[in-house]
């Protein structure tokens, strides 16, 4: 495997005013280790072990504040400062859904993964009524992937040390791809039902009503993740993992 200077690699990074893609995440896994650069990344070495999902697990949760900021701080920059009223729900929102990232990798997965569809689902239709034009709410949602992406390449999981599963990053992609989706679902249904209940215009700014709503599922959906992985009995273990 041809090795890779810092430059090179470097130049690989998406630009940060660019939409990342899948094979971005793809080329983190398959990046070779640079010997003098201790922070660049592999994926695959036949005397060293990968890196644990748990290990992995365990750095997304340690990067939960940083991920949740920079996305809120990203969509303020783009989308402006106040956001249609909801600024302070939005960072509450994005919040929640960065604290799904290690469940999308654990045990629990398949649990997670369920309420992580609703979760975004809901992000949609509360794009919709803060006045977000659908490729506004995929780009908006793409932002955590490119958090994501550049957190790897610049500040990886044990400095680099040990190689990253392939699966568990192909895994963490679809997840953000079936994010951006279910998001879209959500936003072209709140559209609907404003269209069906009257102007087809949603609310603007929300009513406080509806912030309640919102504030009060947001609220549901997080106990129900953290329920689901402090459960000790996961059918599916690090060791016993399906795609």
């Amino acid at each position: 495997m041809p090795r890779v200077d810092g430059e090179s690699r470097k130049s690989r990074l998406p630009d940060r005013h660019s939409n990342p893609t899948p094979a971005d995440m793809r080329n983190i896994a398959a990046e070779p280790l640079d010997p003098s650069n201790p922070s660049s990344l592999r994926f695959s070495d036949p005397h060293r072990r990968n890196l644990n999902p748990s290990e992995l697990a365990a750095w997304l949760e340690h990067h939960r504040p940083w991920l949740a900021d920079r996305w809120r701080r990203e969509i303020e920059r783009r989308y402006g400062t106040p956001t249609r009223g909801i600024n302070g729900l939005l960072g509450e929102f994005l919040d929640v859904l960065v604290s799904f990232l290690p469940g999308l990798i654990g045990p629990h997965r398949d649990q997670v993964d369920t309420l992580w569809l609703r979760a975004t689902e809901l992000f949609g239709a509360v794009a919709a009524r803060r006045g977000l034009a659908a490729g506004e709410v995929i780009d908006e949602f793409q932002i955590l992937r490119e958090g994501l992406i550049r957190l790897l390449y610049q500040n990886p999981p044990l400095g680099g040390r040990l190689p990253l599963s392939l699966r568990d990053i192909l895994r963490l992609n679809r997840a953000i791809d079936s994010g951006v989706t279910q998001a879209s679902v959500g936003h072209t249904d709140a559209l609907f039902f404003s269209l069906f209940e009257g102007s087809g215009i949603p609310e603007s700014p929300p009513t406080s009503e509806l912030m309640f709503e919102v504030r009060s599922q947001l609220r549901e959906i997080g106990e129900e993740l953290t329920s689901i992985v402090k459960d000790p009995s996961g059918r599916t273990g690090p060791d016993n993992r399906q795609g």
